[in-house]
């Protein structure tokens, strides 16, 4: 199989699931300039689990709430509309997530830890180089390694090869993906979020994030994401089958002009989050 077939593959995959309706509907309703918080609210209703976790988040210590907090309306007010735009898309990618059926070579829940702590530290990269909508780079480490999950479910005895090969040489997964399959994760990836009709710039996350096409144009956004997946490997948050952290792009740290004194803020705020995040996710 080569590359360009790719787009082939995902559109043959007639039992490929799809992203949760909550999500969608909320990310339509966000970019209306006049929605409401009861709007919101109304939507998010729609879904126990997601509701759930929102006023699990909103009481957890974090807050430091004497009273418990029941109203949905009030939680959102609390936690923003950014974060509980996040809390909707981890909360429903977990649920997307679960529907996949990979093979026991395949670490569910160290992948879905690995790609919140991603999503977290890419963040956290974003905000402390003050860029532009850090919620999307959220979304953009969140998805960055969807393609391993669709390998592991679909291609199921490839992926054996590839783990086995990762074991062996130590090379990173999109390397031995290549070898084996002719194309890697972040092609796959990306071409599922293309079908998911996502922005193009968490499309460009997905496909770029190592950084290892050097004709791609090098935007803050990959930048983050590119810092995040590293950071959350050397951190051990949780595993995407990674045997080595992987070298941080030069280009990548000076586009987000942060400085060394930075690392260590970003590395505990990280973990921070990450430890909270994991605490209020059930993994069933």
């Amino acid at each position: 199989m080569k590359p360009k077939n790719i787009d082939s593959i995902i559109n043959s995959i007639a039992e490929l699931p799809t992203l949760p309706t909550i999500y969608m509907k909320l990310s339509r309703l966000l970019n209306v300039q006049d929605s409401s918080i009861r709007m919101i609210s109304d939507i998010i209703a729609e879904d126990q689990a997601v509701s759930a976790m929102v006023l699990k988040i909103v009481n957890s210590a974090l807050y430091g709430f004497y009273n418990k907090i029941g109203d949905l309306q009030r939680a959102i007010v609390i936690l923003g509309l950014n974060e509980i735009k996040n809390l909707v898309l981890a909360t429903s990618m977990y649920k997307t997530v679960k529907q996949f059926k990979p093979g026991s070579a395949f670490d569910m829940e160290g992948f879905w830890k690995h790609s919140t702590g991603c999503a977290i530290s890419a963040k956290v990269l974003a905000e402390t180089a003050y860029i532009k909508d850090p919620e999307d780079i959220f979304t953009g480490g969140l998805l960055h390694d969807i393609g391993k999950l669709i390998h592991a479910t679909y291609l199921s005895e490839e992926f054996e090869d590839i783990i086995a090969d990762v074991e062996e040489t130590g090379s990173q997964m999109f390397e031995s993906e290549r070898k084996i399959l002719g194309f890697d994760h972040v092609q796959t990836g990306s071409a599922l979020a293309k079908k998911w009709h996502l922005p193009q710039k968490i499309i460009d996350m997905i496909a770029h994030h190592h950084l290892s096409d050097t004709s791609c144009t090098l935007t803050k956004e990959v930048a983050a994401v590119h810092i995040g997946n590293t950071i959350c490997i050397s951190l051990c948050m949780g595993s995407g089958g990674e045997k080595r952290v992987p070298i941080v792009n030069q280009k990548a740290w000076e586009i987000l002009d942060l400085k060394l004194s930075d690392l260590e803020y970003i590395i505990q705020r990280s973990t921070k989050l990450f430890e909270e995040s994991i605490s209020n996710m059930e993994f069933k």
